[in-house]
Formats: structure tokens, C-alpha cells, sequence
């Protein structure tokens, strides 16, 4: 019931637009006076209304705004004078085109017409944005997901879940990994600071709104726009905003029949001699490939409603590079990973289905609604070259996921423009064990090379998302003025359970067990997001040449956790019994400036300097910060000592304290109802103690002759209220968060050093010290812990920074020449020493210990060259597409396992808790990267018949050149760059698409 409420609300309430062109300008009569009182009409086939009409202010100066994508004509008139038409303005995402008209005297019924050329240069918006039109999407080859297009974006960094799903790295290639659900991110920025928006609402979940569950429909899309920098004050946080506008339907019944294919046998293999040196033996590739997207739309009543409707199904398959199955899985008696000569492949399918309804109920009211229902299966998934088939799972989302919108927009008068709208999601999914999986078998983890096998270890998940999001809005325009003030908020709860088939996994070494970890698992989870509440105002004033954009942001959130129990976790803890009440969680307030200026150097709109200085809050999972069930120790390690070699732990594993084989645990409150990690409650409540980041930008747009632009800009980005674990992008520098053991203090620490191995490889041959390594004393070992997270700043400076440049192109000429693309160069400094000295145990966890000197780590100049580019040969309609990115290597780590004799020899004792080694990278981070990516697209197209009624009959060639970079190498020692995920070969993919 509280479901069917929900989307009956919506119904009621629909969506803001987000990313909406506008045309500005100002009337002047012949003397170069300005014309207050003229009537300037914006009419287009892509308004439902046909006409928008505004009235020039007392400075001559006009605006019209909420304009959706397409070709408009502008008519300026005023008795007494000729009227003006342009013609040909080209408006896409929230481009701002100025056309300026001077009237001449005479009659009205005179009319004056222009045809403009495409203006390229916005002088008024300080916003960085791309557009991604069907032009450039069915041009382009590509996956067609909205993600990998703005992948193209020069400085772009891509986080690709899917690379989990299919083991075939970070790099998008073609399509190869289906919907790969790509975070973006750029110019120092987290990829959890990255949205998709629909429509202008956020697609992600109440608690972590940078994961979505929905699956980007391109058929059913009209343009995506892609904020990179400098967002407006409408969006709390200043991550990379990708919107999905959709399509509405129109006046005329149009349509579209999208389809593609490609297999195993369409591949080659990059597999060569010096892959083979490295221990690369089974490369990874495609096996199946297919996306079949239709969609049709129309007028159920021309101007007054219209309707379109699409359908997709996806399917993507690819062999696990690195990987084979074990030939031993099912035999529980042996304990080693034995791999066959077959090959295994991640699968998965998508199938969506969608509609949408626009209604222009009067003259000022325009209502829209859609609906989107999916399922997929990425079944199996989550094998790589260090999972095997037997430690992933099924991830999949069986129960409908559905995404209800609506928007609603009414320009009450030719100044004030009223939107309201809301969104509700509900997600159903989970990681489900293979059918097929013994519950006896133990989850097992080679030291040697990494290796996940027999089981899943960290266990299963099975989730329910609930979202809903609405929100006002109100833009007073005045024409030198475009004043706007909004209300959004978000509730939602997420339900999950954990599970496992054994709680109790086995690492080893060589194949000797070393260690047990405890899971006190099932459990189950709850968090309710009661309110995040956004209130904005901001406004932009043009003083002719200057344009001011200032605005001014309110954040509250608010979240609690209901009661909770937790009953038996068998065999481990059968008498658990744990009751948690109801536990307020969030209440984060905050106030964040948004400032920026947009100059018209040359005064004819071609040359446009900006400057930007904005402050957001970083986005991140919050239902994991002061959880009290997440709180508790679920997990805890023992050292081991297999004397018999039975591979049977004989010992209590009950029993905290040393006994027969097991020392002790490493946390002797597992399982227990206390004692488990608290957040200091000045992170979680209060004014401004959310974490924060400043953006500052400044960059030059010229156009160099009619369709033809360079931007130049500079970046920078730095962070602060850290502690609470911030990703640190490229830099390969450690993820800290500041967690105070209270229990202990830097006394509690021994210091030493080892000496790493001699090996070219490594920095000066290697044979170096790697110093600042700390071990708990014994005396201190096992003692109760208590732990705390904290922020930076209580213990010293904790600082994240990044620089950066950017230098692009945009040419857009007729005979369907398009070339987009630039280089970026960027570098991120890191640093968290004056925290980590005084609290030495941020350095050390599971056996897995930080030399001090790793608390600064700062990165060269990473660079980046990125273009794409399409010409069609006029007269005989082929189309030659492609797309070029080089893209700096991944960051290098060597962990050496380093035994505890090794250790002893600097230390002058055992490590405390019976370890028998460490593990330790010995290589700086930021110091050492691998092979630079350098990809190259292709696309050659037969177009047929014009272009209301095109067919497009498509050869894809991706990875043209056939590179073999390694995107994911062992960081494990004793395998040491020896790859485990190279970039997709070269593949051939078909396709055709009918447009109607």
C-alpha cells in the first residue's frame, strides 16, 4: 500500500527538467538603442506547445528558458518596426545561444529573416558541459551506454563495476561488458560524487546515491547531457552529473529499430611471447554479444498528447582472462587450486521495457510521466584472475526494477516559470550462491598469486532499495536576470541480509594454512532515510558583457536505524542473541557557496572567459557510518599453526584465548554485543561536518571560425573534513580512514624494517629498506579493542589536492564533419603523516602492515589524450567513424609476504599473536605505473534513404590496433606483474539501425 501511495504522489507531483536550453539576447532600433516591450517568440517542434513567448525588460534584454532539445526559430516584433526571424539555432542540454536583434522601421508584416549559424561558444554559463546528441551517438562506436560515451571526455576517469561482472578490466571496449554501470569522475574528483540523473532526478539509491540499479535506454533518449565542472547550486554535490532527457514523442509518429551482434569468432587474440613470459596464458575475450533496442513514439492528439514507448535486451558474455576452472572444486579434501585447460566466462542479460506520456493539459501546464521496468542476471559473475569460478556469485535482480517519473512545467507568465516533480525506485537484487555449491566446502585464499577459491569468503547478500525523491522549483526571469529558488527532498530505506554457507575460511601459503577467519553471519540489516532536504536559491545577471552566476545551497539529512535483532550464527555463535534498539543516525546540516563568471571578451559572443569558485559535499555510502550492527565485530582472524597438516583447525574456535593449534583472536569481542567500531558522534550530527571539497576553475572558449572551438581551462580541487575514508582516484595512494584505537597508544608499537628483495624490476634494482613498518607489542595482543572513527583534523592535517589542465576541441561542420577531443593533464598529492604518527594503528590490519612513509604519496602529471570524430562521404552515403583514447597505466603495488623469521631479525622478536608473516608493499605509491592504454575505434556506415527515413547498416572494429595493455597486473609478490586482465582484442561487431 505504501508503494501504491508512493506512485500515486508522484502522479501528482512529476520531475523537474533539468539541463534546458535557453535563448537570450537583447533588441536595440537602429541607433543602437535599446527596445524595452517587444515580443519575442522561441517556436520549435520539440515544444509540445509549438511557441514560447517573452517580453524584453527596460534594458532591452530578453530570456527563455526550459527549452528542450532541438531547432528553434526566434521572431522579434514591435509596432513600428520590421519584424526579425532568425532561423537555425541549435539548442542542446543548457546551452545558452544569444541572438541579438536590431529592428529596423517599417511594418510589422515586414519581415526580416536570418539564418544563423550553430553557435558554439556559451558566453553566459559557467557550467563545463558536454552534450551527447543522436548525432553523436549513432555516429560514434560505441556501447551506446550514456557512461562509456562520456568516457570520450578528455580528463574523464572511469570506474567500471562491470569489471568485477566480466573480468575484462576497467576499460570499456565496445560494448564488450554489456551495461558496465560506469561511475565517472574527473579533475580530482571521486567517482562516488557521480549522479545519473532521468530527467533530472537522481536514478541512485537513498544510501548510496552514486549506485544505481537503472539501465540507460538509448532508444528511448533524446540527449544526454554531462556536467563536469562548475555545477550549479541545484545539486549538492560537485561530482561528474550525467542526465538522461527522454523522448517525448512529437508531433509526427516517429520511431527506431536498433540491433548488434558479435561473437567469439568475430575476434582475434593479442596474446603474445612477452604475456606468456609473464604467466598470461588465458587471455580474456568475448564469447557473446548482442543489443536489441526498439522504440516507436507519437501523437495520441497532435499538440496536446503524445507518447513514446521502447524495449531493450542485452546480453554479454566474456572469458575471464587469467582464470580456468578448478578440476578439484568438488573434492573437499584437497586444499590447492588446480586449474584445467577449459575456460570459464562471466554472462549476463538485460531486459528493459519503458513508456511516456506528455500532456499539455493547458496552454501553461505540461504534464509528462514514464515508467521503466528491468531485470538482468549477470549470472555468473564476479570471476577474475584471482577469483575463481566457485568464490563469485550470481548477481541477480529477478524482481522488477521500476522507476516511475513525471514532470510537470507551467510558464505561468512570460517571467515566471513553475516545475515540480518526484521519482520513485524500487531495487530488488543480491548475490546469490551458484546451485551447485557445496555448503561444506571452506572458502580458501592462496598468499601465492592471490588466489580466491573453493568458496565465497566475504558470503552472499540479498537487498530491497526503496527511493523516493520530489521536488519544486520557481525561475523569475527578467531578461537581465534569471533568478531561480527550488526545495528537493529524499526518503528511502534499504533492507539487506548476509549470509554465507560456512563462516569459516582458510588463507594459506604454498598451500599451508596460516590463518582462520570467524564470520559471525546471518545477519540482518535495516537503515531508513528520513529526510535529505535540499533549499537553493541562485540567479544569473548579465551586465552587458559580464555574466554573474552566484547562488547559495541548504543541505539537511537525516537517517536512523529501527531495532534490530540478531539471532544464532551456527556453528561459531548458536546462543547469539542480540537486540538493538532504534538508533538515530544522521543529522548533517549544511550551507555551501556556489560563485562564477562568465565574461564576453570580444563582445560578439565568440570569445568567453570564466572563472568558477564552488563548494560541495562529497557523496559516499552513508548506511554503513555508526551502524550499529556493522558496529558490532562480525569478523576476526587467527593465527594458526597446522602441526598434524590436517587441514582442521584442533582447537575451540568458541573460545577467544590461545588453545591446541589456534592463538588467540585477534579481537576477542567477536560475536558479542559490544566492542565493536563507534563513530564519534560530532561526524554524524551537527553543522558543517559533512566532507567537503572546493572547486576552482578557470578557462578560455574561442571560436576559431563558425562551428569550430578551443577550450583552455585549469583545475583545481581540494578537500576537507577527511577521515571517514575517501577514495583516492589514480594516485594509488591508501584509502584512510582515522580510526583511534582508544585502547592503545603509539607506545603500544614496535618499529622495524625489512629490506626488499634485489630485482630489476623494482625502483634501483631493488635491495632497498622499506622502513616505518610498526607490530603491536605481544603484551598489548588480543586485548579488547576500542575503536572509534574520528576525523583527520582531531589528530593533525590529513590534505587531498589535485591540479590539473585541460586543453579541447569542438568542430561541427556541415557534410556531417564532427571532431570532439583534447588532451588533460592532472596530478593528485596526498597527505595523512601527522595523523598516522599518532595513531600508529591506522597502519596496520589483518596482517597487511603500512610503512609510515606511504602517509604522503603524490602522483606526476597523469596524462590523457581523448577524441572521437565522424565524416560522411557526400553522394554515396558512407559514414567513417572512430575514437582514440590514451590513457595512463594503472598505479603499481608489490606486496611482499614477508615471514616472520624475516622480521625477527629487525623487530628482535616474533610478531605478537603468533603471525606467522606480513604483508607489505614495497613500492611508493604513485611512483611506478603500468602500461599506458592506448585504444583505437572504428566505424564504417552505409546510410540509406534520407533522414527521416535512414537506415544504417554499421561495422564496428574495436581495438583496431590489437593492443595487449594490461589493465589489471599480480600486485602479490611472488607473481609480480604478471597480468590478469589485458585490454579486449580486436573484435568486429555488426549492426543496422532504422529510423522512422
Amino acid at each position: 500500500m505504501r508503494r501504491l501511495l508512493a506512485a500515486f504522489i508522484l502522479l501528482l507531483v512529476p520531475s523537474t527538467l533539468f539541463a534546458q536550453g535557453t535563448i537570450t539576447g537583447v533588441v536595440r532600433d537602429p541607433s543602437g538603442a535599446v527596445l524595452p516591450g517587444v515580443t519575442v517568440e522561441a517556436s520549435s517542434p520539440a515544444l509540445i506547445e509549438r511557441v514560447r513567448t517573452v517580453v524584453t525588460d527596460g534594458t532591452g534584454q530578453y530570456r527563455i528558458i526550459d527549452l528542450r532539445p532541438g531547432a528553434y526559430v526566434v521572431t522579434v516584433s514591435l509596432s513600428g518596426f520590421n519584424t526579425f526571424r532568425r532561423e537555425g539555432i541549435e539548442l542542446s542540454g543548457s546551452f545558452t545561444a544569444t541572438v541579438n536583434a536590431v529592428l529596423q522601421v517599417g511594418s510589422v508584416e515586414q519581415t526580416v529573416t536570418v539564418t544563423a549559424e550553430t553557435a558554439i561558444v556559451d558566453v553566459q554559463s559557467t557550467t563545463q558541459q558536454r552534450v551527447i546528441n543522436h548525432e553523436v551517438a549513432d555516429a560514434v562506436p560505441s556501447s551506446r551506454m550514456p557512461s562509456s560515451l562520456g568516457a570520450l571526455i578528455p580528463g574523464m576517469v572511469t570506474a567500471i563495476s562491470a569489471a568485477n561482472f566480466t573480468g575484462l578490466g576497467s576499460q570499456e571496449v565496445g560494448g564488450a561488458g554489456g551495461d558496465t554501470t560506469t561511475n565517472l569522475s574527473i579533475h580530482g574528483g571521486q567517482n562516488t560524487d557521480f549522479r545519473m540523473n532521468l530527467n533530472g532526478l537522481s536514478t541512485g539509491w537513498a544510501n548510496e546515491t552514486f549506485e544505481t540499479g537503472y539501465t540507460p535506454n538509448m532508444s528511448a533518449t533524446q540527449e544526454i547531457t554531462i556536467d563536469a565542472a562548475a555545477v550549479s547550486a541545484e545539486s549538492p554535490e560537485g561530482g561528474v552529473r550525467l542526465n538522461i532527457i527522454p523522448r517525448d514523442g512529437g508531433n509526427t509518429f516517429n520511431g527506431t529499430l536498433f540491433g548488434s551482434y558479435t561473437s567469439e569468432h568475430f575476434a582475434a587474440t593479442n596474446l603474445d611471447a612477452d604475456l606468456r613470459s609473464r604467466g598470461f596464458t588465458n587471455p580474456n575475450t568475448i564469447k557473446v554479444n548482442g543489443d536489441f533496442n526498439p522504440g516507436f513514439g507519437g501523437p495520441l492528439k497532435k499538440d496536446r498528447l503524445w507518447f513514446y514507448g521502447s524495449a531493450r535486451y542485452l546480453r554479454a558474455a566474456a572469458y575471464v582472462g587469467g582464470m580456468a576452472p578448478d578440476s578439484t572444486a568438488n573434492n573437499l579434501s584437497i586444499f590447492r587450486f588446480n586449474p584445467s585447460n577449459d575456460r570459464i566466462a562471466n554472462d549476463a542479460t538485460w531486459k528493459d521495457g519503458q513508456g511516456r506520456v506528455t500532456w499539455q493539459a493547458t496552454p501553461a501546464n505540461k504534464i509528462a510521466v514514464s515508467y521503466s521496468q528491468q531485470t538482468s542476471c549477470k549470472c555468473p559473475s564476479l570471476m577474475n584472475a584471482t577469483t575463481a569460478r566457485e568464490a563469485g556469485a550470481d548477481n541477480r535482480w529477478g524482481h522488477p526494477q521500476r522507476i516511475i517519473t513525471g514532470d510537470w512545467t507551467a510558464p505561468v507568465t512570460s517571467r515566471l516559470l513553475l516545475e515540480a516533480g518526484a521519482l520513485y525506485q524500487l531495487n530488488q537484487w543480491g548475490w546469490f550462491p551458484y546451485d551447485d555449491l557445496s555448503p561444506q566446502a571452506i572458502p580458501l585464499t592462496e598468499q601465492i598469486g592471490g588466489i580466491n577459491y573453493k568458496g565465497r569468503a566475504s558470503g552472499y547478500r540479498k537487498n530491497r532499495n526503496e527511493t523516493f525523491r520530489y521536488r519544486v522549483a520557481a525561475s523569475y526571469v527578467t531578461g537581465a536576470h534569471a533568478f531561480k529558488t527550488g526545495f528537493d527532498n529524499s526518503t528511502g530505506s534499504t533492507d539487506y541480509d548476509n549470509f554465507v554457507l560456512n563462516p569459516i575460511s582458510y588463507r594459506l601459503n604454498n598451500g599451508i594454512p596460516n590463518q582462520i577467519t570467524l564470520r559471525a553471519r546471518p545477519y540482518h540489516a535495516l537503515w531508513h532515510l528520513d529526510a535529505d532536504v535540499g533549499l537553493f536559491a541562485q540567479d544569473k545577471w548579465t551586465v552587458k558583457r559580464l555574466t554573474l552566476n552566484g547562488g547559495v545551497r541548504f543541505d539537511y539529512r537525516k537517517s536512523h536505524f529501527p531495532e534490530q535483532h540478531l539471532g544464532p550464527s551456527l556453528p561459531l555463535l548458536p546462543n547469539r542473541d542480540i537486540t538493538i534498539p532504534k538508533t538515530d543516525q544522521l543529522s548533517w546540516k549544511d550551507l555551501t557557496p556556489k560563485m562564477g563568471a562568465a565574461y564576453d571578451l570580444l563582445g560578439n559572443s565568440k570569445t568567453a572567459l570564466k572563472v568558477t569558485l564552488n563548494k560541495y559535499l562529497s557523496g559516499r555510502q552513508v548506511d554503513g557510518l555508526g551502524d550499529p550492527v556493522a558496529g558490532l565485530v562480525l569478523q576476526t582472524t587467527r593465527n594458526w599453526n597446522d602441526a598434524n597438516g590436517n587441514y582442521t583447525p584442533d582447537c575451540d574456535l568458541t573460545n577467544p584465548v590461545a588453545n591446541g593449534e589456534c592463538a588467540a583472536m585477534a579481537n576477542p569481542n567477536f560475536g558479542k554485543a559490544v566492542g565493536g567500531t563507534v563513530y564519534d558522534p560530532t561526524t554524524l550530527r551537527g553543522w558543517g561536518v559533512r566532507e567537503y571539497n572546493w572547486e576552482f576553475t578557470t578557462s578560455v572558449q574561442h571560436e576559431l571560425v563558425p562551428r569550430v572551438s578551443v577550450d583552455v581551462g585549469y583545475f583545481r580541487r581540494w578537500y576537507g573534513n577527511l577521515g571517514l575514508g575517501t577514495p583516492t582516484g589514480n594516485s594509488g595512494g591508501v584509502n584512510f580512514v582515522t580510526t583511534d584505537d582508544r585502547a592503545l597508544t603509539p607506545a603500544d608499537f614496535d618499529t622495524f624494517c625489512i629490506t626488499a628483495p634485489s630485482d630489476p624490476r623494482l625502483p634501483n634494482g631493488g635491495g632497498y629498506q622499506v622502513c616505518g613498518l610498526t607490530d603491536l607489542k605481544p603484551a598489548r595482543f588480543g586485548i579488547a579493542s576500542d575503536p572509534v572513527v574520528t576525523f583527520a583534523k582531531n589528530y593533525g592535517n590529513q590534505t587531498q589536492t589535485f591540479n590539473g589542465f585541460d586543453a579541447s576541441t569542438d568542430v561541427r561542420l556541415p557534410q556531417g564533419i564532427l571532431v570532439q577531443g583534447g588532451v588533460s593533464f592532472g596530478k593528485t598529492a596526498l597527505d595523512v603523516c601527522e595523523v598516522v604518527d599518532k595513531l600508529p594503528e591506522m597502519l596496520s590490519s589483518a596482517g597487511t602492515v603500512i610503512p609510515r612513509g606511504q602517509c604522503h604519496t603524490e602522483t606526476p602529471f597523469l596524462s590523457q589524450v581523448k577524441m572521437l570524430a565522424s565524416y560522411t562521404i557526400p553522394r554515396i552515403g558512407i559514414r567513417t567513424s572512430g575514437s582514440f583514447q590514451s590513457i595512463a597505466g594503472p598505479p603499481l603495488a608489490a606486496n611482499l609476504v614477508v615471514p616472520n623469521a624475516t622480521v625477527a631479525q629487525s623487530l628482535g622478536r616474533n610478531l605478537s599473536g603468533g603471525a606467522q608473516n606480513i604483508t607489505v608493499n614495497i613500492i611508493q605509491p604513485g611512483t611506478m605505473y603500468g602500461d599506458r592504454l592506448n585504444q583505437f575505434d572504428l566505424r564504417l556506415s552505409k546510410l540509406l534513404g534520407a533522414a527521416r527515413r535512414r537506415v544504417s547498416v554499421n561495422l564496428d572494429v574495436y581495438n583496431v590496433l590489437n593492443s595487449n595493455a594490461v589493465q589489471v597486473e599480480s600486485s602479490v609478490y611472488s607473481t609480480w606483474r604478471r597480468p590478469q586482465s589485458i585490454l579486449v582484442p580486436r573484435f568486429a561487431k555488426i549492426s543496422a539501425q532504422w529510423d522512422f
